[in-house]
């Protein structure tokens, strides 16, 4: 038979040269079995010479569906008829595995065609099928590198978002070798959300903005620049660090050099030995890299969880999008998800399949255990910090108070309240109620504190002083939509009424208010009563109750007004402050420190979040596990805090004061008692003496149990007052 397939066959004129290659190779892989008079044959992939029992042989195997009109019409047509039918068994990388029926020598011909095919005109307008270069990070965490080239992204014959079929080129990349594991994710995010629990199996149960905070904590890990922006979630594709695939890298990587509906070819049959997916998962996922790799040596990148993509999803986007690396549509309400998971056919799994999910970002509640990730990053990092810094005016002597004790103002504490507060509407059954205001003002005028402090009246806050954290025009949409009576504004859990835009106003001007009382000198530190709260507001948003964010409004009002040089902010509210942070992420003269219940909403303040580009180290996160009380407070304070802010040296204290991490609270789960509220005040309050004259300002955030409100209240008050 080799003689017959080398010295029978003549090529043909312009017939490509692959086939003189793959004729010795095919002979040499070509054994007899003489029952029924016909040739067995059966082909290896390749690379990694797999070897596959045969399915239909001769005649019968025409009758059940194969034949060459399974080979991509671009390889050219070839005539046959039954007796010499051909099944195309499956494709596996570059080459293809085949089942062939032979009636004669003269039959050989197939033969070398079909290598041909499989292994010449299906590379021929693709990349080369290099040999995969696998790098470890810092980490130790395998990727892949990927080398640039031009694909063809899409399909002829799937989907209507998969179409048109269009040339693409993607630029060098490295991206994971396996699916983000749990270990893995553990060692950044400190809490593991998957259902189906295991060191090495995938993550689930991650929205999008889980995957890109992932990204950024593993940047900072390994010591390069997070790429996406914690207020707006863009991705800084310029950045060195990890980010989320594009929807063209992703499919760029899982064809691998195949232009087939798989990596292996186009028989669905044959994903059971590539892919976790609907017909063998037993309903769950299994660990990475047990099925065997696309030819670029990546695992999983079909099935077992379906992965996040960096684009919006846009089913019109192919007809639009451009030919050099696109990044996907502007604007959406959904991103891309690809490769299908555990719980997905077939079809879903195939290279060019695509869909669109909600990202889940901010109202955390979107989550499913059929959705993982993994990361990619620039083959090349390059460029530098490109972070903006303030310059500052030098802090100005403490303003003499009229003891003129020491420089100090007179021991005296401010209460900012006033009914406007009151007439913010959320609505029956809402958190965030007027009553959470009268139960604090209500116990200090009980207990004989409210006649000892100095009363300040709110007023509405000028707008130039929101804009130095919110954007006009989202100033101008919370105002019109209030207006015109939206039910929320931007996320369910804030609604707003008539009344919201001023409310809101008289919150930021009452806290102004006081930052101007304590540099008079008129009074030592204040507590403001004030609602709607502010830590989770960001710059172009409003979430998790928060409108404009208090804190951070006052600490800009201080450095602009006042000429303050450094300005530290304790967040002991159980949520993260995500607002706050994402408003002076880069900037070094805001010192953020945050203690939190993690996980936890708004699921971010990870203890590796700490700044950016000149700003590292500024921020200081101690994200706690539910359950948490005053030991593990008191800790984060005096071993974290204390040291930290001390060696920052702030011009002012602000705090961010929730008192929702207080056990019983009906939306944390933390175990923080009254009497320690009384003594984390005293640290901080500690701090702003050693440091700036005792100035402090306290704004009120969460505490949902009246009972608990007031107690902690009076307790913190009577610290502020000591």
């Amino acid at each position: 038979m080799l003689l017959a397939l080398q010295s029978l066959w003549v090529p043909p004129r312009g017939v490509c040269t692959p086939l003189l290659d793959a004729l010795p190779e095919a002979a040499a892989r070509l054994r007899v079995d003489d029952e029924g008079g016909q040739f067995m044959t059966q082909f290896a992939e390749n690379r990694q010479a797999l070897s596959r029992p045969l399915r239909g042989l001769g005649p019968r195997a025409h009758a059940e569906g194969g034949g060459l009109g399974h080979l991509r019409p671009e390889c050219g047509d070839v005539e046959h008829d039954e007796k010499d039918s051909i099944s195309a068994y499956a494709a596996t990388g570059c080459g293809y595995s085949m089942g062939i029926g032979i009636g004669s020598c003269g039959r050989a011909l197939a033969l070398a065609l079909l290598c041909c095919f499989g292994s010449g005109c299906e590379k021929a307008e693709g990349p080369a099928t290099p040999k995969p270069e696998i790098v470890s990070t810092k980490s130790g965490i395998e990727m892949v590198a990927i080398p640039g080239g031009w694909f063809e992204m899409g399909s002829r014959t799937g989907q209507a978002d998969e179409r048109p079929p269009h040339k693409v080129w993607v630029d060098a990349f490295l991206i994971d070798r396996y699916e983000v594991t749990q270990e893995q994710y553990k060692k950044l995010v400190l809490a593991d959300p998957a259902h189906f629990k295991g060191d090495r199996l995938p993550v689930e149960m991650v929205n999008w903005g889980d995957a890109a905070l992932y990204c950024n904590a593993r940047s900072r890990a390994e010591g390069f620049s997070p790429c996406y922006d914690p207020e707006t979630a863009q991705c800084d594709f310029s950045a060195d660090g990890y980010r989320l695939p594009t929807e063209a890298e992703w499919e760029y990587a899982c064809r691998a050099g195949t232009r087939s509906d798989y990596p292996f070819g186009n028989d669905p049959r044959l994903l059971a030995d590539h892919a976790w997916f609907a017909n063998n998962s037993g309903n769950r996922t299994h660990p990475v890299g047990t099925k065997a790799p696309n030819p670029w040596g990546l695992f999983d990148m079909l099935g077992n969880v379906a992965e996040w993509c960096n684009d919006i999803y846009d089913k019109g986007y192919y007809a639009v999008s451009p030919e050099r690396n696109p990044t996907g549509p502007a604007e959406g309400k959904l991103y891309v998800l690809r490769g299908g998971a555990w719980n997905s056919k077939a079809d879903a799994c195939r290279s060019a399949g695509r869909m669109g999910e909600a990202p889940g970002m901010q109202d955390a509640c979107f989550a499913r255990d059929a959705i993982g990730f993994r990361c990619v990053r620039r083959l090349k990092s390059g460029g530098g910090e490109c972070a903006l810094s303030r310059e500052r005016a030098p802090l100005p002597h403490p303003t003499p108070g009229p003891e003129g004790t020491k420089g100090r103002p007179a021991p005296k504490t401010g209460l900012v309240y006033g009914d406007v507060y009151l007439q913010h509407n959320t609505g029956p059954g809402h958190p965030d109620r007027p009553e959470r205001l009268t139960a604090m003002v209500d116990r200090l005028k009980q207990k004989g504190l409210l006649e000892q402090m100095l009363a300040i009246k709110p007023a509405p806050a000028a707008i130039e002083w929101v804009t130095t954290i919110h954007s006009q025009q989202y100033v101008e949409r919370l105002k019109k939509g209030c207006e015109e009576g939206v039910p929320f504004m931007d996320t369910r859990d804030s609604p707003v009424c008539k009344a919201t835009f001023e409310v809101a106003l008289n919150a930021v001007g009452g806290i102004l208010a006081a930052a101007d009382a304590v540099m008079e000198g008129k009074i030592r530190n204040a507590f403001c009563a004030v609602r709607p709260p502010g830590h989770h507001a960001l710059r172009d948003q409003a979430m998790g109750f928060c409108y404009f964010n208090n804190v951070a409004i006052a600490a800009r009002y201080l450095q602009e007004k006042h000429k303050l040089a450094k300005v530290l902010i304790v967040d002991w509210d159980v949520h993260h402050g995500n607002g706050t942070q994402a408003a002076f992420d880069g900037d070094p003269t805001v010192f953020y420190f945050s203690v939190h219940q993690h996980p936890f909403y708004p699921r971010t303040g990870l203890a590796t979040d700490r700044g950016v580009g000149k700003a590292v180290g500024t921020k200081l996160n101690v994200p706690l596990p539910a359950g948490s009380g005053d030991a593990e407070y008191k800790k984060a304070f005096e071993e974290q805090l204390r040291p930290a802010a001390l060696a920052f040296k702030p011009d002012f204290v602000l705090i961010s004061c929730g008192f929702d991490a207080h056990e019983g609270d009906l939306l944390g789960r933390m175990k923080v008692t009254t009497p320690c509220y009384a003594e984390l005040t005293r640290i901080v309050k500690g701090i702003a003496e050693k440091c700036c004259g005792g100035r402090l300002v306290s704004v009120f955030e969460g505490g949902y149990n009246l009972d608990n409100l007031a107690s902690a209240a009076e307790a913190h008050v009577r610290a502020l007052m000591e």
